[in-house]
């Protein structure tokens, strides 16, 4: 209940506010209306009260006078005076003649008597003892019965002292007056109750009634409903009424029932009023809330990032197409700034990221706060797995060194860090400097680093590169010269033979530094990027026996035999005679090189679709795996697991791959099945239109 009454919806707020607003819209007026009508009808049953005690009073004078004219009526008529002196003669008729006068009035009884006997008595209830009675014109209790009696004198000189006596039962006199005035009566004689009109005179309620009630008394008469008052009770100011008390009841039930009636038709009003009220918040807070909701939820669409979609409310309500208007201002702005700084930022990014070093940018806790795309090329991790994680848990040193953070330069000072990434060790140059001003951002310190592992690399190699390429020369130049020399010095002593071994020495040094000129020479410039090659129709056969008649001296020293398996099929290439031979005899070298003494060397071909395959296979120990997606680089040389130590340029595959490719070709190696090594490669073949 409390989330309903405390809620932020606008919603839910109008229509509390309508409620409580129609709350005390029916307390404030239901309640005083109420208040109203009840001191109206209080005062409307008051006043028919005062009305009717007024009119009971009026019609007990006029009952009493009605009584004294009747009385006089009856003692003036001639007929009377007669038969009551004939009375004696004649006793029955003159109770005849009254008789017959009583049916013809509202009287109740008509008593004649003579001193203080009664001569005639008419009439149900008249007794003898009214002629002693004296009291007239007012209430009088004779018996059980209470009359309102009068008395005339007979004024006839033949009957001096008779007296006519008139009377009416208080009862249907008050029954008279009722009908008339519409009060219910009660007459106390004393503090007794003797008369009442349609009231049970034993219920309950009437017992408790006294003859001192207060003006406007409400009374509980109701047998049934005890606690309802039904009754308003007055005392009637009758004159001449000693120790007679007379009450008016007015009968009040209908009023209240009205005033009930009255109060049930208020509530529902108020009620249906309520009930209109809710139903007018509701749709005025759907009004409202329906275009404040799309507006709600344009701003949350902008909040994430769509600027591209214009607000539109559609309200009926003036100020709410003015706050739409102002947004949809806004929009178009942030749009317009938001547009203008991602171009910034992509300049800037490409700017960064066009740079081959990477940008770190770090807090003072070495935290990564950001990170170019350079670095990821370093790396070879994900940029999202830099940001936010500390120097030293991306850039991880080896063992026995500094932690990464310890080693970074001073600011404008760069430094040479190794560090090991995906298993590999690499070499960063990383150089730092400040990040001015110090308040735009949490980054304190930017570092440029740059993977020099190549360039330590390039030195390297170039040192063994000298170190190979002045054991290379100096191989062959030492044995040129012992040829020489012994040929100069003992050449008159020698025999044919020998000399023709010395000579023989001297033609494969002269070899070996051909070849070795010939790959620096190709290396020198392919790097240059001045290498062509002139591809023509050229038979293969001849490419292959030229470069099988060059190492066949070398093939004979090391006591290896060169096959060469004829296809039985003239091949025609389309290639450069001169250019492929070599490629052809840095793999016939390579094989010569690594193949024990007394193996064989073959060399064979096949056609394959628009291209011939040649393959040079040896009888070596192989390739190991870890060194096959290296065989063709620069300064890489193919050593088998038993050559050792052995040192080699490592031109000659690379110049190989640059040859064929050059001829639309392609260079290739796989393991022999019975052990060694196959080199192939494979050239276009002359289709004679080309």
């Amino acid at each position: 209940m409390s989330r309903w009454l405390f809620s932020r919806r606008f919603v839910v707020q109008l229509i509390l506010i309508f409620v409580i607003f129609t709350l005390v819209t029916v307390i404030g007026l239901g309640i005083p209306i109420t208040i109203f009508l009840t001191r109206q009808v209080e005062s409307q049953m008051q006043a028919l009260l005062d009305q009717a005690n007024q009119t009971t009073l009026v019609l007990y004078e006029n009952k009493n006078a009605q009584l004294d004219i009747l009385a006089e009526l009856i003692i003036e008529r001639p007929t009377l005076n007669r038969l009551v002196l004939e009375e004696e003669d004649d006793p029955q008729a003159l109770d005849v003649y009254l008789d017959e006068f009583l049916d013809n009035t509202l009287a109740d009884i008509i008593v004649v008597c003579d001193a203080s006997r009664s001569i005639a008595t008419v009439g149900e209830g008249a007794v003898s003892e009214l002629c002693a009675h004296s009291r007239w014109n007012a209430f009088t209790s004779i018996g059980d019965e209470v009359w309102l009696l009068t008395g005339t004198l007979l004024s006839s000189e033949g009957a001096p002292g008779l007296q006519v006596v008139v009377g009416q039962r208080a009862g249907s006199i008050l029954a008279e007056f009722s009908r008339q005035s519409g009060l219910d009566y009660l007459l106390f004689d004393g503090r007794q109750l003797s008369v009442s009109t349609e009231i049970d005179g034993a219920s309950p309620q009437l017992l408790n009634i006294t003859p001192d009630i207060v003006p406007y008394q409400k009374l509980a008469l109701n047998v049934e409903n005890p606690q309802v008052n039904t009754h308003m009770g007055g005392v009637i100011p009758i004159s001449n009424e000693d120790g007679f008390t007379l009450i008016g009841l007015l009968d009040i039930g209908v009023y209240y029932a009205l005033l009930r009636d009255l109060r049930y038709i208020i509530l529902a009003t108020l009620l249906v009023v309520s009930l209109v009220g809710v139903l007018v918040a509701i749709l005025v807070s759907r009004r409202i809330s329906q275009p404040l909701n799309k507006l709600a939820r344009s701003a949350v669409a902008l909040r994430e990032g769509d600027l591209t979609t214009s607000l539109a409310s559609g309200s009926k309500v003036w100020e709410i197409d003015q706050l739409t208007n102002a947004l949809e201002d806004a929009r178009v702005s942030l749009k317009h700034s938001l547009d203008q700084l991602r171009l910034e930022k992509a300049w800037i990014e490409n700017l960064l990221n066009s740079v081959v070093e990477g940008l770190l940018a770090v807090d003072d806790k070495m935290r990564i706060n950001f990170a170019s795309e350079a670095v990821e090329r370093i790396t070879g991790a994900r940029l999202s797995m830099f940001l936010g994680r500390s120097l030293d848990d991306v850039f991880i040193t080896p063992g026995g060194e500094d932690l990464f953070s310890h080693q970074i330069p001073a600011p404008n000072q760069s430094r040479r860090i190794p560090v090991t990434i995906n298993g590999r060790e690499v070499l960063l140059a990383v150089s730092a400097s400040k990040i001015l001003p110090p308040d735009a951002g949490n980054a304190t310190l930017a570092l440029v680093i740059r993977d020099v592992s190549d360039e330590e690399r390039i030195h390297r190699l170039l040192g063994e590169f000298l170190a190979n390429i002045t054991h290379e020369f100096r191989t062959p130049l030492t044995a040129l010269s012992a040829s020489v020399e012994l040929l100069l010095d003992q050449l008159p002593s020698l025999s044919t033979p020998e000399i023709d071994q010395l000579l023989h020495a001297i033609n494969i040094g002269i070899i070996d530094l051909q070849s070795l000129i010939d790959n620096l020479i190709e290396a020198a410039s392919i790097e240059a990027g001045r290498f062509k090659v002139n591809p023509k129709p050229t038979p293969l056969e001849a490419i292959i026996l030229d470069a099988i008649g060059t190492v066949e001296p070398l093939a004979q020293k090391q006591d290896l035999k060169l096959v060469f398996i004829d296809p039985n099929q003239a091949m025609t290439l389309l290639a450069d005679q001169r250019r492929t031979s070599q490629a052809l005899l840095n793999l016939l070298s390579n094989s010569i090189k690594h193949s024990p003494a007394g193996g064989t060397i073959t060399v064979q071909c096949r056609m394959m679709d628009n291209a011939v395959q040649v393959d040079v296979i040896d009888e070596g120990q192989g390739i190991p795996k870890n060194q096959h997606s290296k065989l063709f680089n620069r300064f890489m040389a193919p050593i088998s697991e038993d050559d050792g130590d052995q040192l080699g340029l490592g031109l000659g595959l690379s110049v190989v791959k640059a040859i064929i490719e050059a001829q639309n070709g392609s260079v290739g190696y796989r393991d022999a099945e019975k052990g060694g090594a196959v080199f192939w490669f494979t050239l276009p073949v002359w289709e004679g239109d080309d």
